[in-house]
């Protein structure tokens, strides 16, 4: 069994000054104290005096087998690894594909989930890429999220320049055969949405909602925080009627000249809104980062999404804007746990819920331990466990 004594306890709700007690790969017991003499065998204890104990972090966008390709062969990004997740603080995420289904297949992404999973982390996938019809491994939508077990919804795009076209009626469609396919398989059945810089923005949901009847919380629109007003109304509006929007976190600050904000400073937008349980935060990790010529036509150079940014986004919701820590955590805790079925087990700090728990240095957001389906994982800063290939 694992001891955290001494800690700060965020569920995220803040608890106060308490100790943890995990085992059997779940938290038991919270407590203001408990004697270690009081345990049976060897346990391993963690001092967290003066460090703030919360959730793992759920991270639900990730391209697990890379992205980019965008330049040209040689930009396709490599696989992710196990260590740029629990280095991080990430014990759960949700793996899709990007711009590439052509040399990149939903087949692939099932196999380096499942390679996750045996690995020690919590993992689920999207099926589907950007176009339509989507990529499946079974043939139908339906039947990945019925059949395949870390399959919980489907990744599409809208309004990019890259693609697809779709009807309002085509999406319905997709939509109505997901919402039929979580009913059967007890999953939640979302749609995230990459949502590119056309025009139109998200105007296509708003069609689908109020013309065919489709419920907004099958809706996930990712990579809205831009400085697009439009764009921006049009995601609270969401939000209101039931969407989760998903702000994508950064590693460094845009310049006045960017066209996007922090993830940070989005939600305080929806926080002003009162929309804050409708944010969640991600880290695109494993995709890429391409550096454009001055006319954005040509690529110069790429550079790989990590998740990093969940600690920087954190730190800056926290230190910088004086948000308190327990409302903070929520976009990397409760509200995706909620949003993927994973209320109870994930994203909290509570008798019978996963063992997956950070000790993070509150002062600049730094993880400091990780423990992982109640193995811990990193130490005192350094990291215990590797994925299979990056041992030794």
């Amino acid at each position: 069994m694992i001891l955290i004594q001494n800690g700060d306890i965020y569920t995220p709700s803040a608890l106060g000054r308490g100790d943890v007690l995990i085992g059997g790969g779940r938290i038991l017991h919270i407590a203001e104290h408990i004697d270690p003499a009081s345990l049976p065998g060897k346990n391993d204890l963690i001092d967290a005096k003066g460090m703030a104990v919360t959730p793992g972090f759920i991270d639900g966008h990730q391209h697990f087998t890379g992205g980019g390709g965008e330049g040209g062969f040689h930009t396709r990004t490599p696989e992710m690894q196990l260590s740029m997740n629990f280095d991080n603080g990430v014990t759960t995420a949700v793996g899709l594909l990007g711009t590439d289904s052509l040399t990149r297949s939903v087949e692939s992404l099932y196999a380096k989930t499942e390679a996750f999973n045996n690995e020690g982390m919590t993992a689920f996938m999207l099926t589907g890429a950007y176009w339509h019809p989507s990529p499946t491994v079974t043939g139908s939508i339906g039947r990945d999220l019925t059949y395949l077990r870390p399959v919980i919804g489907l990744k599409l795009a809208l309004a990019d320049t890259r693609g697809p076209l779709l009807t309002a009626e085509d999406l319905a469609a997709m939509a109505a055969e997901i919402r039929v396919a979580a009913l059967v398989a007890g999953k939640p059945g979302i749609m995230t949405i990459h949502t590119g810089i056309k025009e139109e923005r998200l105007q296509l949901l708003f069609m689908v909602i109020k013309k065919y009847g489709i419920r907004a919380d099958t809706f996930i629109p990712t990579h809205v925080n831009r400085k697009d007003l439009l764009l921006q109304e049009q995601v609270f509006q969401l939000a209101e009627m039931g969407a989760t929007a998903d702000a994508t976190c950064l590693t460094e600050m845009p310049t006045e000249q960017d066209n996007y904000l922090s993830a940070a400073d989005f939600a305080v937008l929806a926080d002003n809104r009162g929309l804050f349980d409708r944010i969640t935060f991600s880290s695109d990790a494993g995709g890429s980062m391409p550096r454009w010529d001055k006319e954005r036509k040509h690529i110069v150079g790429m550079g790989i999404d990590t998740p990093v940014s969940l600690c920087f986004e954190l730190n800056r919701l926290v230190n910088t804007l004086h948000m308190n820590l327990e409302k903070a955590l929520k976009p990397l805790t409760t509200t995706p746990a909620r949003l993927y079925g994973l209320q109870g087990r994930k994203g909290v700090i509570a008798a019978g819920a996963d063992g997956d728990v950070l000790i993070l240095d509150p002062s600049a957001m730094r993880i400091v331990d990780v423990v992982a389906g109640g193995a811990i994982v990193k130490r005192d800063g350094c990291l215990l466990k590797k994925g299979y290939f990056e041992q030794g």
